[in-house]
């Protein structure tokens, strides 16, 4: 049976059982918990027991001092739930609270989904996770590289496979890197995150997500932190893409709305700017009242041509994909 976690002083709770970690347990639940190399060595993701018992399952080499052990405080990265726990922890509440990382990674995979998109499987060591929130983005690049920034596509709770998507661009020398040279096992820097398309976790409103070709990344790595939270709001994605084959992980859309009963997947064949996607058409598309706004959030990923389709609600929240995911060639 599984230990309840309660976090203090958010008051939120996550579920934990086997041998996970109170750090893995929390970041599989989707909560920003502060940590740092995840491994036991920095002492980032020191924490106090306020009450319950825990068991150390990995060795660390940070010292923590008498007077800490003696008021209940353990690695999270290092210990396991026993019974509840009550515990005292770091969370970040914005993207602020966030700090900007170099990491090297290793090219796990990449896939051709079709002749205009790559999606690129980057693994960070062991001891050096990528601390994100859904939503953000990172350079990608190196000494040896030409460097562009993309969305993180991947959910915060695995941190160390994050997944990128990246189109085939005219005259891009990042693109042209990705399909015609780089290799399975190479060495790929990655700076950051940085970005404010992050999940508004104290709303209680239903969420309409939509994207626009490879604004889905953003978009995805948001549907899947949403789904680890297990709140009970209902969502909607709309992906706009020229054709059916610019929709390339459609199947795991369908899946979504198969799975989860508040969850409804929209697809449209269409060109951004093109007039068929607004404000307007959007709301009737899911109908939906414009006195009924209020009682939702949307999340629109997209190139300038796109987002300027829709009202610029002070309350939802854009993402310009970078020129060197927006312009298809």
């Amino acid at each position: 049976m599984p230990s309840n976690i309660k976090i203090l002083p958010s008051g939120r709770n996550f579920p934990s059982e086997g041998n996970l970690t109170l750090l893995e347990a929390g970041l599989h639940s989707g909560l920003a918990l502060g940590y740092g190399c995840s491994n036991g060595n920095c002492g980032e993701c020191l924490a106090k027991i306020v009450s319950g018992e825990v068991q150390q399952v990995r060795h660390h080499d940070y010292m923590i001092s008498e007077e800490k052990r003696s008021t209940g405080h353990v690695l999270m990265c290092c210990n396991s739930a026993v019974t509840d726990i009550i515990l005292e922890a770091p969370e970040a509440q914005s993207s602020k609270e966030i700090p900007r990382q170099h990491i090297t990674a290793k090219v796990r995979n990449i896939e051709f989904v079709n002749d205009d998109v790559a999606l690129l499987h980057l693994k960070t060591p062991r001891t050096q996770r990528l601390r994100f929130l859904a939503g953000q983005q990172v350079q990608l690049g190196g000494t040896d590289f030409p460097t562009a920034t993309f969305p993180i596509s991947s959910c915060p709770c695995d941190d160390m496979n994050l997944h990128f998507q990246i189109p085939r661009l005219k005259d891009d020398e990042f693109s042209d890197f990705v399909f015609n040279h780089l290799k399975k096992g190479s060495l790929i820097d990655i700076n950051g995150p940085e970005g404010d398309f992050v999940f508004d976790e104290s709303s209680n409103r239903s969420l309409v997500f939509i994207a626009w070709h490879t604004g889905f990344a953003p978009v995805r790595s948001l549907i899947e932190h949403v789904m680890a939270l297990e709140v009970a709001n209902s969502m909607h994605l709309i992906w706009v893409a020229p054709s059916m084959k610019d929709r390339y992980q459609d199947n795991l859309c369908r899946s979504w709305q198969d799975a989860f009963e508040n969850f409804h997947y929209l697809p449209i064949n269409a060109q951004p700017g093109d007039g068929t996607v607004s404000t307007t058409s959007t709301l009737e598309l899911l109908g939906i009242e414009p006195v009924d706004l209020d009682t939702y959030d949307f999340y629109i990923a997209g190139p300038d041509t796109f987002i300027n389709a829709y009202d610029q609600n002070p309350r939802w929240r854009f993402a310009t994909i970078p020129p060197a995911a927006a312009n298809k060639a």
